[in-house]
């Protein structure tokens, strides 16, 4: 009897430390990643650095544009020169021969502009993701720092739907539990100062 109690009281000390690990208070907070995102400093700069460029894609497809335009407008005179009663067989067949010399170039021209166009898209497309991409993990990474570190937490939920799968992750949860605003802070801690507004003009 004694050699079972020997037995049974490690047993019973086991179960009793996994009964209190399962019934300890977990610490859980949670953080809007889409608002951490939208409010980063780098995020803004970044918009506004794919913003430029955009900007300088449309101004040179505008530019491209006006070529291919230039371009219709030639074949359209050379069109109506064919069409002179006056032209010699002769100078009609070198006339036809010219005109089909800048249609074809033309259609070069425009496929050349459309994959162009298709090109810069993508790869307009593929910097954003990139940068959207490293972004989150910055962001992600001093989530994970000051949540462990100023709040010792055994659980961090994201309550936004930053990858936009239509559900966020956490349906509700306590407005206590939200950390977001603190780790905002610490994202713009090091955000350059804004600009100082010009001297109005003396009178």
């Amino acid at each position: 009897m004694r050699n079972v109690k020997k037995l049974l009281l490690p047993v019973l000390a086991i179960g009793a430390l996994a009964f209190n690990a399962a019934n300890a208070e977990l610490s859980v907070v949670t953080v809007s990643m889409q608002q951490l995102f939208d409010g980063y400093y780098k995020s803004t700069d970044a918009n506004q650095r794919l913003e430029s460029l955009r900007e300088e894609a449309v101004a040179e497809a505008q530019e491209k544009e006006k070529e291919l335009q230039v371009m219709v407008a030639d074949i359209q005179a050379k069109q109506e020169e064919l069409q002179n009663p006056m032209l010699s067989d002769e100078a009609k067949a070198e006339k036809q021969a010219a005109l089909e010399g800048i249609v074809g170039g033309g259609r070069q021209k425009q496929a050349d502009f459309q994959e162009w166009q298709q090109q810069t898209m993508a790869e307009l497309n593929q910097r954003g993701q990139e940068i959207r991409r490293g972004l989150i993990q910055e962001i992600v990474g001093l989530v994970k720092e000051i949540a462990l570190r100023d709040f010792d937490a055994d659980l961090i939920f994201d309550t936004s739907d930053i990858m936009g799968s239509g559900v966020p992750t956490v349906l509700h949860a306590n407005d206590s539990l939200d950390i977001t605003g603190k780790i905002l802070l610490k994202l713009n801690a090091d955000a350059p100062a804004p600009p100082a507004p010009a001297a109005a003009p003396a009178n």
